[in-house]
């Protein structure tokens, strides 16, 4: 528990940049194809509009390109998706998906231009110029958390306008030179606005994230605390309690066990060594019981002091599971452990109800002192009202 702890808290670091991008690129992802849905709009407006915009077919023809490159998006970040938590990162993949953004954003800008020297003259032109515009500043808005969508998108739009305007020779009318000039300026700075916010909301999120998963870690070991032993891992006696009201009405078998001579090894190899026995034996008692009674429940009663409570069935007979934890006891070793340590442990069984565990944990702990009394290192079941151990012959019975 505690180096489960250990490695959650690791996790509890700065936030990297890296992060941030990569957050921001799985956002982008998840939400590209539905942002896709409204490029088909522009694209639906001008198809209606092409029967009155000049040479109708050339206009076809680049409405049917951006469709290609609309689909080509859709795949590429839809692939990219899939490996994006791949080491090392896929640049390739990435780039394919940048390029057909880009492609897109040079699309329209082509198609703008094409039409441009008629505004004015035809209502069809403006409408589309209006309608690419607008749908190009919500594209590229959108895409502004991530400055790897939103900057190849205005970069191909605004690459596109001068290569044609300047190398080509498109015409520019006197609307549309300052038109797209301070659109396209207007938008690059948006974009990195936009996209440092983004970053520094990201960032606060993920941080907000990681403190509540390091406090529910923290409420969880506090949790884990209150019921356990931090020595052992076993329960303690009040979560022991517990669990055995939970018993009520049912037959149990309670077994109190001691180390034997524990004094003397605290005092002989030191408190460590003490320590490092303790959490031996209980998780010896662990390891046993979850094959011998996988319904048994252990706790550290206190001290060097264990519990073990098992619910009866006809086919549990507690003598010899004592006998079973007695022995595992005994045979403990440890390389750290100087080779005249031993260790071993004194029983006392008790069976009867739950509801009477009071008087049956008085009778276990009376047959306990009755085994250290008669050499140590040996189970002694309990004769009582409360009910003794029917099934089994005990090693040992109080007197």
């Amino acid at each position: 528990m505690a180096m489960a702890l250990e490695q959650k808290s690791d996790r509890h670091r700065m936030v990297s940049d890296s992060e941030v991008s990569r957050q921001l690129l799985r956002d982008g992802l998840e939400r590209r194809v539905a942002g896709q849905l409204s490029v088909m709009v522009p694209v639906g407006v001008i198809a209606w509009l092409a029967d009155n915009l000049p040479n109708t077919s050339t206009i076809w023809l680049l409405l049917g390109l951006q469709c290609i490159a609309q689909g080509a998006i859709a795949v590429t970040s839809q692939r990219l998706r899939k490996v994006l938590e791949s080491k090392p990162f896929p640049r390739i993949r990435h780039n394919l998906w940048m390029f057909a953004e880009a492609a897109a954003g040079a699309i329209w800008a082509i198609i703008l231009l094409y039409i441009g020297p008629i505004i004015g003259s035809s209502d069809a032109a403006l409408t589309a110029w209006i309608t690419i515009l607008v749908s190009m500043t919500v594209s590229v808005l959108l895409a502004a958390p991530i400055a790897g969508i939103a900057f190849p998108l205005l970069g191909g739009f605004a690459a596109a306008v001068v290569t044609c305007a300047l190398a080509l020779g498109f015409p520019l009318s006197n609307f549309s030179s300052p038109a797209l000039t301070f659109m396209i300026a207007g938008l690059f700075v948006i974009i990195k606005a936009i996209n440092l916010q983004a970053h520094k909301s990201c960032r606060a999120q993920i941080e907000v994230v990681r403190l509540s998963e390091r406090l529910e870690q923290e409420l969880d070991r506090t949790s884990w605390l209150s019921r356990h032993d931090s020595l052992t891992g076993l329960l303690n006696s009040a979560a022991m309690k517990e669990h055995i009201a939970t018993l009520a009405g049912r037959q149990i078998a309670v077994m109190l066990l001691d180390i034997d001579k524990f004094k003397a090894i605290n005092d002989q190899f030191g408190h460590d060594r003490g320590d490092s026995v303790l959490h031996a034996v209980g998780h010896c008692l662990s390891e046993t019981l979850a094959n011998a009674a996988p319904e048994a429940i252990a706790a550290r009663w206190g001290g060097e002091e264990f519990l073990v409570a098992i619910p009866q069935s006809t086919a549990i007979q507690p003598a010899a599971i004592a006998e079973q934890l007695r022995l595992a006891i005994a045979k403990l070793r440890d390389e750290n452990w100087p080779t005249e340590l031993t260790v071993t442990a004194s029983f006392g069984v008790a069976s009867g109800t739950a509801q009477a565990f009071s008087d049956l944990f008085k009778c276990a702990d009376a047959a306990m002192y009755v085994a250290k009394a008669q050499g140590r290192n040996r189970v002694v079941c309990a004769d009582s009202d409360t009910g003794a151990d029917a099934g089994a012959e005990p090693i040992a019975r109080v007197a």
